[in-house]
């Protein structure tokens, strides 16, 4: 009976280990991209919810794997992986019991693919769909089309400042330049600094006659925007009408520093070098217009003082 005793005793110290060895499960994970390609060296983080002390950190091989025995396979654990250049996952998943392996696949994506998507789905945005597909219809010239599309933006989106410069410059293009403002207003309630509405505003303001607006909405744009070339070329414009060529010359010479293509520019600090007998630079200047600008309106006088340069 001692012997027997002494058996039953020895059952039951192993009872608990062999329950615990049934609980046991294998965890097999690759960590792969987009491709299948597999990501080595991604780092592996597994916790419990149910058991706060547990962690285990590992590190996928070169083949992009990683396997991990869990004693206790009767929870649930949050799988957390992740890579330099990638977006990190996680995941939760309850082990196999016994002797099966649980085979998991965690893909990832790079950086710039998220960044790629989040772009995409903002332009999926309602108000945001509409205005592309308003800039679209006026690039084939479809103006009536395209205003419609810019109405439907800013009804689907009131904050769509894009949607109000859109359509305030249609309005000033057909000369409805109290609407045109009226917009410039409504985008710039919204973005105060857009360097475009503020130009909308002070090219309706000027068409209205309001020289206070059109100075305030001026001054504001040239102080977001101060080697925009236009500017730079109408502050050059009010002294070349006073006969002030040397005031002049270093405003239009900025001008063609932010924009070494800008026709007006072009032009008339040509014609300044050839009032001051530099005529090599008034040359150089005169030819780079007619060659990129071939129809700006004084590109005949252009070609015509050329043949005595």
């Amino acid at each position: 009976m001692k012997g027997i005793r002494t058996i039953l005793a020895l059952l039951l110290l192993l009872a608990p280990s062999l329950l615990l060895a049934q609980a046991q499960g294998r965890v097999k994970g690759a960590v792969v991209d987009t491709q299948g390609k597999p990501i080595a060296d991604a780092k592996v983080v597994i916790t419990c919810p149910e058991i706060g002390t547990y962690r285990k950190e590992l590190t996928t091989d070169a083949k992009g794997i990683f396997v991990v025995l869990i004693v206790d396979a009767t929870k649930r654990y949050l799988f957390h992986i992740e890579a330099p250049g990638y977006q990190a996952v996680e995941q939760l998943n309850k082990p196999l019991i016994g002797a099966q392996t649980l085979e998991l696949t965690f893909t990832l994506k790079t950086l710039e693919q998220v960044q790629k998507e989040m772009e995409q789905q903002a332009l999926e945005q309602p108000g945001v769909k509409e205005a592309r597909e308003g800039e679209q219809l006026l690039a084939e010239g479809k103006r009536a089309e395209a205003r419609a599309k810019f109405e439907a933006a800013v009804k689907a989106k009131p904050d769509l400042h894009v949607g109000w410069f859109e359509l305030g410059r249609l309005d000033l293009e057909d000369g409805k330049a109290s609407a045109a403002l009226e917009s410039a207003k409504k985008c710039l309630a919204i973005q105060a600094t857009f360097a475009s509405c503020l130009a909308l505003a002070a090219n309706a303001a000027k068409e209205l006659g309001d020289t206070a607006s059109y100075e305030q909405y001026m001054a504001a744009y040239k102080m977001v925007n101060p080697n925009d070339p236009a500017v730079l070329f109408n502050e050059a414009a009010a002294l070349l009408n006073k006969q002030d060529d040397a005031g002049a010359r270093p405003l239009l010479e900025q001008a063609l520093q932010a924009n070494p293509n800008f026709a007006p520019a072009l032009f008339e600090l040509g014609m300044v070098y050839v009032r001051a007998g530099e005529n090599a630079k008034a040359k150089e200047l005169l030819e780079r217009l007619l060659k990129v600008a071939p129809d700006y309106k004084d590109a005949a006088m252009a070609s015509e003082m050329l043949k005595y340069l």
